[in-house]
């Protein structure tokens, strides 16, 4: 089986290399196989969301770094299959909960 390397993306945050991995295969995952791995995207996500309150970022700074994220991840593997049931790319669900997931309340 040969292993996929892409290019990192460039996560404009104060995380570690090995976060900034942890959460880009994470959200690609949950993208790909969403039943599967959202409980590993929800634990990076409060991670992250945890190191950035930590650096004092506002919620709606964490919820737009996640948001864009998000998006940089589909486009750079490609990733903007549909959902069946829903009919929207699959990637707007995945945002959708990784928003909720970081807000405090979340």
């Amino acid at each position: 089986m040969a292993v996929r390397r892409y290019a990192a993306l460039d996560i404009p945050a104060p995380f570690n290399t090995r976060l900034k991995t942890r959460l880009e295969r994470a959200v690609a995952q949950a993208i790909v196989t969403p039943s599967r791995a959202m409980p590993t995207l929800r634990r990076a996500v409060l991670v992250a969301s945890g190191e950035l309150r930590r650096h004092e970022f506002a919620d709606d700074e964490i919820r737009e770094l996640f948001s864009r994220l998000i998006e940089d991840v589909v486009r750079a593997r490609a990733l903007d299959t549909r959902s069946i049931v829903s009919g929207q790319p699959r990637w707007v669900e995945v945002r959708d909960k990784v928003i909720t997931w970081a807000t405090p309340n979340g």
